[in-house]
């Protein structure tokens, strides 16, 4: 992500030092979806925790986690990850939970170039059960500490991002390496298609295929 996911995330503490979320706590369910063994639960635990292990065992259904993004002492962003099972049989399980979600992380592993192929998929999963603009979705390529068995050049996967409409970004769990900027990104791009009023985020003025949800608002 380098420069840019650095500007990005200065941009949203901008926007939320001047915005109409100062002085509050604002609560967004974002989620990661993706094949099984792409790092899902590695990047959550390294942004939660901090935190890495070698071996995990398989999420089973969905797990979730509280994240505070601390813009400024006095503004900050409670996201609710939730962390989804990549297995086909818990997929009507991930779907449900799917329906209450802002946006997302779609993770794939930059080391088995199938976990890519099969990511349109998901996203369209996602879409139908979220009936979000794709702009609330981020392409993560993760794993990009492993660069001697990378099976997909940077340049294929931002093709594959921008023919979905995604912003496109690497992670390494291992290393730390753009973990919570990728979710400070994530948190701007649903602030900018949406409005705050009454605790309720409403599409902004041209942005389609977008539904009413509530979200929380601590003073």
């Amino acid at each position: 992500m380098g420069q840019s996911g650095s500007r990005e995330s200065a941009d949203l503490r901008h926007r939320l030092r001047r915005g109409s979320l100062k002085k509050f706590i604002w609560q967004f369910r974002v989620v990661l979806v993706g094949d099984s063994a792409v790092g899902k639960t590695s990047i959550v635990l390294r942004l939660t925790e901090g935190t890495f292990c070698e071996i995990l065992q398989k999420t089973i259904g969905v797990d979730y986690y509280i994240y505070i993004l601390e813009a400024m002492p006095t503004v900050r962003v409670k996201l609710q990850v939730w962390d989804t099972a990549g297995e086909k049989e818990y997929r009507t399980i991930t779907q449900s939970h799917l329906q209450t979600m802002l946006g997302g992380l779609l993770v794939f592993d930059l080391t088995r170039r199938r976990t890519l192929d099969y990511i349109r998929n998901w996203l369209n999963e996602a879409s139908e059960a979220l009936e979000l603009s794709h702009r609330n979705f981020i392409l993560v390529g993760n794993k990009s500490d492993l660069s001697a068995e990378r099976q997909v050049p940077r340049e294929e996967a931002e093709l594959a991002a921008a023919e979905m409409g995604l912003r496109y970004a690497e992670t390494s769990a291992k290393e730390d390496e753009n973990i919570q900027d990728v979710f400070l990104i994530l948190a701007s791009s649903i602030a900018e298609v949406t409005e705050v009023k009454g605790g309720i985020l409403l599409v902004k003025e041209g942005m389609e295929g977008e539904r009413k949800r509530e979200i929380e608002r601590v003073e």
